[in-house]
């Protein structure tokens, strides 16, 4: 008897386990119906968004291929096919964690629906910064291929070095800013940035102002020089005495018994010159 008790206890139970199941489907087959429709749906969406963002890519590609052809450049502008089929997957599992979110939160999955919904609201950031860099990437190759066409059309040398600057600058400064998007705080590296560049530049004006001082100094004594010289007057400074031939922007020209003599013009403002006319008598500086 008691084995049978024990028998008829455990077929209630399970039967009532049973029961219990099959309430609590029926209770959540429209969740259940509702959460795969809406990954379906998001299955969808996501897939014609993902087909949609490759063949902008792709459309941009074309635009950057003709604006290389203009600026007659040999550098690629445009983004690798791979690279904008990740863009595409990126694209695709972005939205579906969206719909991921709604059906968990359907389902009654609080916790993962909004752990989810945490990460979604830091993705707008996310591809914000993203995006930024890689519109950088790409304005810095098109601003190096049009710096290299106008260093090549000026006669510019370091064509290279032009067109080097012109991409990295902008390639940094997207950086930077897609990085401030993200939440990173970079303010000490963007404050040495500055201070290294404001020290590099100094240098640059202080190296072009010590390497231009004889040039000035040429320039503003030659301008002296036309003022109190005429052309074909005897002149004798620095040890130098000749017919005055010609007053270019930094030089004087003088005719000797040698032949001609190029004196730098800033001569004329340090040493004695004695000039004399030839229709009028010598003077003394």
């Amino acid at each position: 008897m008691a084995a049978e008790s024990t028998f008829d206890n455990w077929q209630h139970a399970l039967s009532a386990s049973y029961e219990q199941l099959i309430n609590q489907l029926v209770t959540h087959t429209p969740q259940l119906l509702g959460a795969a429709l809406l990954l379906l749906l998001g299955w969808l969406v996501a897939w014609l968004l993902s087909k949609l963002t490759v063949s902008l890519l792709k459309l941009c590609n074309r635009a950057l291929v003709g604006i290389s052809q203009r600026v007659q450049t040999e550098q690629k502008l445009q983004l690798n096919l791979k690279h904008a089929r990740l863009i595409g997957r990126t694209v695709f599992w972005v939205t579906m964690m969206f719909f991921i979110a709604a059906a968990t939160s359907s389902l009654g999955l609080n916790f993962f629906s909004e752990w989810i919904s945490s990460l979604l609201r830091y993705l707008p950031n996310l591809l914000a910064g993203v995006f930024i860099i890689v519109g950088g990437y790409l304005l810095g190759n098109l601003a190096s291929a049009m710096a290299k066409a106008g260093a090549q059309s000026i006669g510019f040398a370091r064509v290279e070095v032009a067109g080097n600057i012109a991409k990295l600058a902008i390639l940094f400064t997207a950086t930077v800013i897609g990085i401030e998007q993200l939440g990173i705080n970079i303010q000490f590296v963007t404050n040495m940035v500055i201070v290294l560049t404001g020290v590099l530049c100094a240098g640059i004006a202080l190296a072009f102002g010590l390497g231009s001082r004889e040039l000035i100094a040429n320039t503003v004594a030659a301008k002296q020089v036309s003022r109190h010289c005429r052309i074909n007057d005897q002149i004798e400074i620095a040890g130098i005495s000749g017919r005055l031939a010609e007053v270019t922007a930094t030089m004087l020209v003088i005719e000797t018994e040698k032949g001609r003599t190029l004196v730098p013009a800033s001569q004329f403002m340090q040493c004695f010159a004695h000039i004399t006319a030839i229709q009028t008598s010598s003077s003394d500086k």
